[in-house]
């Protein structure tokens, strides 16, 4: 009997994963259910738009806005930074305090502690002759003018001697003026004579008998002075004045031909 050759076998085609009824273990089982059908939409996209990265100089500038307005997210020292202004403006403060201190003590020692010395200058001078005992009284009015702009000088009490090379002519005390004075001040003084016993200069008694020879005077001032600024007085200094003084004769009114005042603070 002849064998009769059989077709080769052909390989069955794998089912499709959709005609599973429970699906494949591996896919959703949603995956089973039919998809429904989807609309369409159409999408415009713009193509004359331009992205572009911003160039690096702009996050330059924009870092120095924020420090300067205080705020930003510097690194952590910058942000420490502010915190410490209170700190700054303390310690300036305190400096500028004890600067203007240091500047208000120079002042009071330059200008109260420390003033100008007043000038002085001899106004008029006149001899009084008196006869018991017999001697000569000088009267001497004296002007005396302040350098300081912002003190005033209060004269108090003092004394003065009227010499001729030496020799005591006559002595006694500076009365005090009504007032003190911002720029000059005006007083007089009256200078008991010493009695003539014989002792008198020559030149002296022949000025006084009418003699108008040229005749030297010196004049010693020693007074108590005062610095005021306003109503607040400071501090007493004592002031000393020597004028050398050239006067024709010894009259009743002396014309004074020469003067030279210096004066200066002994204390």
């Amino acid at each position: 009997m002849a064998e009769r050759a059989l077709p080769p076998a052909v390989p069955a085609s794998p089912e499709p994963a959709s005609s599973s009824a429970f699906g494949s273990p591996l896919e959703p089982i949603a995956s089973a259910v039919a998809t429904p059908a989807h609309d369409t939409y159409v999408v415009k996209v713009q193509k004359d738009q331009i992205y572009r990265v911003p160039p690096p100089e702009n996050a330059y500038l924009a870092e120095r806005y924020r420090n300067a307005r205080g705020g930003g997210g510097g690194a952590k020292k910058k942000q420490g930074g502010p915190a410490c202004s209170p700190c700054v403006a303390r310690t300036l403060g305190a400096l500028l305090a004890t600067a203007v201190l240091l500047g208000a003590a120079v002042l009071i020692s330059l200008v109260v502690l420390r003033p100008g010395v007043p000038s002085f200058s001899v106004d008029r001078l006149t001899v009084r002759r008196e006869a018991r005992p017999p001697r000569a009284d000088y009267d001497f009015f004296l002007t005396a003018v302040n350098p300081n702009k912002m003190t005033a000088l209060w004269y108090r009490s003092g004394s003065a001697v009227l010499l001729h090379h030496g020799s005591t002519l006559a002595t006694g005390d500076v009365g005090q003026p009504a007032d003190g004075g911002e720029d000059s001040t005006d007083f007089s003084m009256v200078l008991r004579g010493k009695p003539h016993d014989g002792r008198t200069p020559k030149a002296v008694d022949k000025a006084l008998a009418g003699s108008r020879e040229h005749l030297a005077l010196e004049l010693s001032v020693q007074v108590t002075v005062q610095v005021h600024v306003g109503a607040l007085g400071f501090g007493q200094r004592r002031l000393v004045v020597r004028c050398d003084v050239g006067a024709a004769g010894l009259s009743k009114d002396v014309h004074i031909s020469s003067q030279s005042c210096k004066s200066s603070f002994i204390n």
